[in-house]
């Protein structure tokens, strides 16, 4: 049979209630008081009956995360510092991934809340606020990453995107580059807002921006793109290309060198968020650092101060500014 609370406890020569402290509120006890406990458990083989505690309790301890496109190495940094957070506040973190599908989003959403989850962190392809605001009304709290229109019960954290879109095309006019390509997708808030800066760049110049759509923003989006761009008169190519993120230019990297067009000579290449790939490619990326990261430390700090206070109103977070780091892909070596 398996052990209990009252089997630790008996153990330990300490009370039931000194073993939920260890259990739920480990800081309340005293070094000697959780030295028995954890003693006792390890002895004991004891394991916390979760499902039932939380049953009894009418809520479970635990957080969600919905990524929009969990295979991007931005997203594997921003929920890095999700969980980090959780983890070190004692919350259990599930994630799931909705692949840029509007069904499988809400699917998700729904998903979270059957499993009566406390709170979601969530960077959405649509405007989920209104579901959100739902939840909230149950007890559900929200964290959204990425820009939403103002609310009562749904947070927010966000970056500058626009900033760093007029970074980005500054740095190129600053080169001389005047044919500039942007590669995005439409249906981002997140890509127009950078297309939107490098335009403002560029207004009142003699630049000219153009723009391809691609599909999800990953590396053979950004292959494609290149074979498209190499196969073009050297007169009709841009001379330099912005794309909506990093693994977009790199993949727009590789067909541009098997070709013998030399980066940044020829055409200066910048992508957006800094991940690690970037510094590691054969042409180190220009970039656009977005700290992935330290946002999901954000947006989890974030959920959690809502959640120890569920009346007061979402706490107001300040844009993350824009970073450009620049490299040889547009300095040259």
């Amino acid at each position: 049979m398996p052990a209990s609370v009252k089997d630790v406890a008996a153990l330990a020569g300490v009370s039931s209630s000194t073993v939920s402290n260890y259990l739920n509120h480990p800081h309340v006890l005293g070094a000697a008081s959780r030295e028995k406990v954890r003693a006792a458990i390890e002895q004991l083989g004891f394991v916390p009956n979760e499902s039932a505690r939380q049953l009894r309790a009418g809520s479970s301890k635990a957080l969600a995360l919905i990524l929009l496109d969990a295979w991007l190495p931005y997203f594997h940094d921003l929920s890095r510092g999700v969980d980090d957070v959780a983890r070190e506040r004692g919350w259990s973190l599930f994630f799931s991934n909705s692949d840029r599908d509007r069904d499988r989003e809400r699917h998700n959403i729904d998903m979270f809340e059957a499993h009566r989850v406390q709170g979601i962190v969530i960077y959405p392809l649509g405007d989920v606020v209104p579901r959100l605001e739902q939840l909230a009304d149950r007890g559900i709290r929200s964290v959204v990453i990425g820009p939403i229109r103002e609310s009562p019960t749904v947070a927010s954290v966000t970056f500058d995107d626009h900033g760093g879109g007029r970074l980005a095309g500054e740095h190129l006019l600053s080169l001389g580059r005047r044919r500039l390509l942007f590669l995005g997708t439409p249906a981002v808030t997140e890509s127009n807002n950078r297309l939107a800066g490098l335009r403002e760049a560029v207004a009142g110049t003699d630049a000219t921006v153009s723009v391809t759509d691609v599909d999800h923003l990953t590396t053979e989006d950004g292959l494609r793109a290149g074979a498209r761009i190499a196969a073009l008169p050297p007169h009709e190519r841009p001379d330099a290309v912005f794309a909506a993120n990093d693994m977009v230019a790199l993949g727009v990297l590789t067909p541009l060198l098997r070709h013998g067009i030399r980066v940044p000579e020829e055409i200066a290449l910048i992508g957006f968020d800094d991940v690690a790939e970037a510094h590691q490619s054969v042409v180190p990326l220009t970039s656009v650092r977005q700290p992935g990261y330290e946002i999901g430390r954000a947006a989890g700090t974030a959920l959690l101060q809502q959640l120890a206070d569920p009346t007061a109103r979402p706490p107001a977070t300040t844009p993350f500014p824009a970073e450009l780091v620049v490299r040889e892909s547009t300095r040259g070596r």
